[in-house]
């Protein structure tokens, strides 16, 4: 062979065990998708997430993608509806191109998880407290504590307060649930437990003059809660978790949104590692500072994409069982500490952040 032939050749084995591309050729894509509420009452959810999965993505293919692939990012709304939650993972189930999700962001849309387990898609769920979420298809993984977690934390932030009587104002949902787990574990008293389905719940809270109360729903609806119990005349200390912490809590309480908190997931300028990344969140949102949930949908996107790399570590394309099985033993040191999944496929030692919640100023 021609020496000019051989140096070719060599630079293309070069290349080819390199993982790189040639010089206009274009590199291969894989895709990670994105489910969450763009519409109706949880949009602010799906646009607080998309941009911090967009960030990462833009930061991957940045450094020359995930050993030769390009990774594209393919969103879609499920409204937090369980039905539209079903036809947006089958419209991801169908695309051979998608090799993990991130999502769903509301506990409503657990329905989902059986198609996903069908189609062997691996699904990282930073948001959903479902004690049961990681029980059964082996497929899903909770980058974030179980409701038990959280409800201790909640107690604790409760007894810290001293001597009181507590009440529950509850959606029925985990959180709900865990908390009354917990207090039975722990020999807390609680009570009285209203249902937010219940007649005449004011009447029901207001009358054993409780001083505390734990409130476990929606954000609207605890902002009315807070509302109608202040304007009762009712002085006392409103608990929650993550759920009274977005805008539309304060926003329909007003005056009445003082609220003590514990959450798995921190505003990013309350950490000290979170500043540069609000910074390059507002280059990707044009300027909207990023929610609580904004650093969780991108550090799920990065471990996704570190599982696409040890996946590829291991043979010559990537595979759905491929990556599913990569995340089990997927270690993330990112901005939301070292994130590792159990036995139980949990981020069990995610950390709680206490906050507060405060009644928005008249000019915001």
């Amino acid at each position: 062979m021609p020496a000019p032939c051989v140096a070719v050749v060599a630079v293309l084995i070069a290349f080819c065990l390199s993982g790189c591309t040639l010089p206009g050729t274009v590199r291969p894509s894989v895709k990670i998708g994105l489910v969450a509420p763009f519409e109706g009452r949880y949009r602010y959810i799906g646009y607080d997430v998309i941009y911090g999965a967009r960030l990462a993505i833009r930061e991957a293919n940045a450094s020359g993608g995930v050993a030769g692939y390009n990774v594209e990012l393919v969103a879609y709304d499920d409204g937090a509806d369980p039905e539209s939650a079903e036809a947006q993972a089958r419209k991801l189930a169908i695309d051979s191109d998608v090799l993990g999700v991130v999502g769903h962001f509301h506990e409503r849309t657990a329905a989902a998880l059986d198609t996903y387990a069908k189609a062997g898609l691996a699904l990282v769920a930073p948001a959903v407290l479902e004690h049961n979420l990681t029980s059964g298809p082996a497929t899903v993984f909770r980058m974030g504590p179980p409701a038990d977690t959280l409800a201790d934390a909640l107690l604790n932030r409760v007894a810290a307060l001293g001597e009181h009587r507590t009440a529950l104002f509850t959606a029925g949902g985990p959180l709900g649930q865990a908390l009354q787990r917990a207090a039975h574990r722990r020999g807390t008293q609680l009570g009285p437990i209203v249902q937010a389905s219940d007649a005449g719940w004011l009447a029901l809270l207001l009358e054993p003059e409780a001083d505390v109360l734990i409130c476990d729903a929606d954000p609207v609806t605890a902002g009315e809660v807070a509302a109608e119990l202040r304007n009762a005349g009712w002085q006392g200390t409103l608990v929650g978790g993550p759920d009274l912490t977005p805008a539309d809590f304060a926003a329909v309480a007003a005056k009445s949104a003082r609220a003590i908190c514990a959450t798995p997931w921190p505003l990013p300028e309350e950490l000290t590692v979170g500043r540069d990344f609000a910074s390059a969140y507002r280059e990707v949102s044009n300027g909207v500072p990023p929610g609580r949930l904004a650093l969780p949908a991108y550090e799920a996107t990065w471990i996704l994409i570190e599982a696409l790399r040890r996946d590829l570590q291991r043979r010559a394309a990537p595979t759905r069982e491929g990556v599913a099985l990569a995340l089990q033993d997927t270690e993330r040191i990112g901005l939301l500490g070292t994130v590792t999944f159990d036995a139980g496929r949990s981020w069990g030692t995610a950390p709680i952040y206490p906050c507060e919640v405060l009644p928005p100023t008249s000019d915001s």
